[in-house]
């Protein structure tokens, strides 16, 4: 197996993390939650399992953490025994970290879910989606999630409503209740669909994330640790490099 290490946030503070499966846009959507996306080094794949450390960032524009979880599926640079282990990894942090996680991104390649719904619930009953496993093991630990759908620059309008609505017909299925725009509701699940690359419909997630934020009540988590926050201005020739944070 590879060698790989696996550490987990430092103390109480409220996280934003992403979850998914491999090569579906996280690290490009971290960065452009942050308040200056440059100063995350988070490598962009372009093969699966490119990413395969937990990620967080410490931003002083924000009032939380950013957490960019290593990609569930397949990862070619690594043996599946690896694979499995960063895996348990992650859910093992998320179940140790519940309490601090205000929201979950479940990440996916709307390019890649119509091919998953297909093959694990349409053509095969008794599997169930890996973007529906994620969402119920969320709803198990209460940990408020939302669905963000990637790289809808691949498809037209009438390919994204019908993947959108294959995955309303399983959540249904799996009686978990989504947020239609004509009746949104804050207890049921919100999907956003956006382009990450192209800067599509981001302004809608970042708006529900800070309006999430603005709620947390800073008294309850372990004060901030600024040793290890990014700069607070662009570093010039003679500064060190931003360090990543806890």
């Amino acid at each position: 197996m590879t060698k790989i290490k696996f550490s987990y946030p430092r103390g109480n503070f409220p996280r934003l993390c992403l979850v998914g499966n491999s090569n579906v846009g996280k690290s490009s959507i971290t960065r452009s939650l942050l308040s200056h996306p440059k100063w995350y080094k988070g490598k962009i794949g372009k093969t699966p399992g490119s990413t395969v450390r937990l990620t967080i960032i410490n931003d002083p524009g924000l009032n939380h953490h950013v957490i960019d979880l290593p990609g569930f599926g397949r990862m070619v640079r690594l043996d599946r025994k690896s694979e499995g282990y960063i895996q348990n990894q992650i859910l093992n942090y998320i179940e140790r970290d519940k309490n601090n996680i205000f929201l979950m991104l479940i990440v996916v390649s709307i390019d890649r879910l119509d091919d998953e719904l297909e093959k694990f619930f349409f053509q095969n009953p008794d599997t169930i989606p890996l973007t529906i496993e994620l969402l119920q093991f969320m709803k198990q630990h209460q940990i408020p999630s939302v669905f963000v759908l990637n790289k809808m620059d691949k498809l037209n309008i009438y390919q994204i409503k019908a993947v959108k609505e294959k995955l309303r017909h399983v959540m249904e299925d799996f009686d978990i209740p989504w947020d239609s725009e004509d009746q949104p509701n804050a207890e049921h699940t919100k999907i956003f669909t956006i382009s990450a690359k192209k800067q599509k419909n981001m302004d809608e997630l970042k708006q529900y994330i800070q309006d999430k934020a603005s709620l947390l009540d800073l008294s309850k988590y372990d004060p901030r640790d600024k040793s290890d926050q990014l700069p607070k201005s662009r570093p010039t020739k003679k500064q060190k490099k931003p360090k990543k944070g806890r």
